[in-house]
């Protein structure tokens, strides 16, 4: 038997180099391993962070490729008992026959306390095949930390915070004619029509992007994980390519970023980065005007001005509330942003980042800029934005987090878009980052391998940024009020979300985010979505705006039941008892409307003691949203009917 093997063996490898001479293919390089020594803990507390080292003999006949030879965890296999399933060889030479080559990385011990082993065997990426000895290491016991999480920061009824927004439902883009609707990137720009009507500018395209119009139409709720039902915006104008006619400072200006849009003069201001620019100056924002006709005018671009970290301000465009301007940043009324690591030329923000500017004239090259909030990773100590600790640097990264929810921006934190909110009732500063979540490291030749996200909401106080906006707080120092993991409405599975785009309706007091990518295209019928959140009224805050610091009692619209069907009752007043009649308010006028602004019905002439019953049976089911005028003031409440 043995001999036979061996003529078998020996025609079969006769064979295998004739087919290597005629293809001019070469045989495959055989790959073989020895392991040598592993150095690891014996014994850990769940979730702890700790290094190790595995040595590894190369006892085959040809060298090892860097970044070509892994090791993959084993039995089972490719798990994730220590929060990866693989090593990476990281910078080096290749590793010649004989040679030993110690694989070193960061793991994560289990959530669980028990008794776990550390299994790893080599890998070769190009051919997805195992080769060489197991390593068989002693096991590891995990016990049970002590440490619980801290409890979450109190709820300021001014201060906005999670709890004060309420989903109130989504709603697709429509396609253009000759461009891939994906889930593209883009920035959101809200419009307000002269009838009080609602559109918004956005961008499609993948490689070749247009910017085109859209009407505001009924959210719908997703539930159960149903995306089928959203309506679709109803196309407005598709406009055309937002771009400079020229190369300027060797890049081809696009519109890649955020946009906002001027209602007074019909000019758009939009931004453009590009993650691999190292130069300086650079471009960042350009005005054009749209006008009615459909006449497309570029007036200007500008250069950022010569501050640290200046691609901490490349990313998009937004409104600054005008009490927060005139206090804190001498009455200029943009700010560009947002932050985050989003370049391999340089790092910009290791956290949200924001600067506030005049709109610039014509006549002027460079902006005229203040920053307000960023965090510098080149002092020490370094700089970072809060955030939990479910991750771990499975490179040389100094920092690693201490507990799973104490933890720092750290490599593939992004962020793309925030909000300034600055009602009668509610103040605070929004902002979407993304996380790598899990094992996270710059690995070489930029592989990225095992990425798992997740999206955030940042709150930040708008006092606490002016302080830092004046020179009277440093920047660094300025952390948010609150954070909080975020799934977008969607169905279940989908996990590759990126927030590009958000903007904030004062009037409506409705946010809009830009959801522009998924692993999932199907969900939302192959469409990009974006979801709508109410901002709940709150009568315990001063009827000046957030930053002035003033308080005291003010009316509320309350509604019962909500959601309703087919009829609610709806009351004006100081109560938050709606079947009271003390306190209640007679408004000047109440009137209810579609969330894109468009008018429903005026319920003044019914009111009876600051109530009001609406029978809503010939309406539609979807969000309204109920606008009352008292006095000075103009009260908002969305409410929900559910057929």
């Amino acid at each position: 038997m043995r001999n036979g093997t061996v003529r078998v063996t020996v025609i079969v490898f006769i064979y295998a180099c004739m087919f290597c001479l005629m293809t001019g293919r070469p045989a495959q390089a055989a790959y073989d391993a020895q392991f040598v020594r592993c150095v690891i803990p014996e014994t850990l507390i769940t979730d702890e962070i700790f290094p190790a080292v595995i040595c590894m003999r190369n006892t085959g006949d040809t060298a090892w490729p860097i970044a070509d030879i892994l090791l993959h965890s084993q039995y089972p296999a490719n798990n994730y008992t220590w929060g990866t399933y693989f090593i990476l060889q990281h910078h080096g030479n290749p590793v010649a026959p004989g040679d030993t080559f110690n694989f070193t990385s960061n793991f994560r011990a289990p959530h669980v306390p028990g008794k776990f082993g550390f299994a790893w065997q080599c890998y070769n990426n190009t051919a997805h095949q195992l080769f060489g000895e197991i390593v068989l290491a002693e096991s590891i016991y995990v016990t049970q930390r002590l440490e619980t999480p801290p409890p979450p920061p109190a709820h300021k009824d001014s201060l906005l915070d999670s709890s004060d927004f309420e989903y109130i439902g989504s709603f697709k883009l429509p396609a253009l004619a000759g461009y891939d609707n994906t889930f593209v990137a883009s920035g959101l720009a809200l419009r307000t029509m002269p009838d009080g009507t609602k559109r918004m500018f956005l961008n499609t395209g993948t490689y070749t992007q247009c910017l085109y119009e859209v009407e505001v139409p009924q959210p719908v709720r997703i539930a159960d994980n149903d995306g089928s039902i959203l309506n679709t915006a109803p196309l407005v104008k598709k406009w055309t390519t937002i771009a400079w006619d020229s190369v300027v400072a060797g890049e081809n200006i696009t519109a890649n970023g955020g946009f906002w849009w001027d209602d007074s003069t019909n000019i758009l201001y939009w931004t453009h980065y590009n993650s691999y620019y190292a130069g300086s100056p650079f471009p960042v924002l350009a005005a054009t005007r749209l006008a009615d006709d459909g006449t497309v005018t570029n007036l200007k671009y500008w250069y950022l001005p010569q501050v640290p970290l200046w691609k901490s301000y490349w990313r998009g465009v937004t409104h600054i509330p005008k009490t927060f301007a005139d206090l804190y940043v001498g009455g200029r009324e943009l700010a560009l942003g947002f932050g985050g690591y989003f370049s391999i030329c340089q790092t910009a923000s290791n956290g949200p980042a924001i600067a506030a500017i005049q709109k610039p004239e014509t006549s002027q090259d460079t902006m005229d800029l203040v920053e307000i909030l960023r965090y510098n990773n080149f002092i020490t100590p370094p700089e970072a934005a809060v955030r939990n600790g479910n991750y771990f640097n499975a490179g040389s990264g100094s920092y690693q987090p201490p507990n799973p929810w104490e933890g720092k921006f750290a490599y593939g934190s992004t962020c793309a878009a925030g909000v300034f909110i600055d009602l009668p009732d509610k103040h605070g500063y929004v902002t979407f980052p993304r996380h790598f979540t899990g094992r996270i490291a710059y690995d070489w030749g930029g592989i990225v391998q095992d990425a798992h996200l997740e999206d955030d909401w940042y709150f930040y106080d708008l006092k606490e940024l002016g302080e830092a906006a004046l020179g009277n707080r440093a920047m660094g120092d300025v952390q948010p009020s609150s954070f909080v993991a975020y799934n977008w409405p969607a169905p279940v599975g989908t996990t590759d979300h990126s927030v590009s785009g958000a903007c904030f309706d004062e009037q409506t007091r409705i946010m809009y985010v830009y959801v522009s990518k998924s692993i999932d295209r199907t969900q939302y019928g192959a469409s990009p979505v974006i979801h709508a959140y109410y901002v709940k009224a709150d009568s315990s805050a001063g009827s000046e705006a957030a930053c002035s610091g003033s308080s005291g009692s003010e009316p509320e619209i309350l509604a019962s039941p909500n959601p309703f069907n087919p009829a609610v009752m709806i009351f004006v007043g100081a109560s938050r008892n709606i079947e009271s009649n003390i306190a209640s308010v007679t408004p000047l006028r109440l009137a209810i409307y579609a969330p894109n602004g468009r008018f429903v019905t005026d319920v003044t002439s019914k009111l009876v003691n600051g109530r009001v019953l609406w029978d809503a049976s010939r309406m539609p089911s979807g969000i309204y949203i109920v606008k009352a005028r008292a006095g000075k003031r103009v009260l908002t409440k969305a409410i929900t009917l559910v057929k």
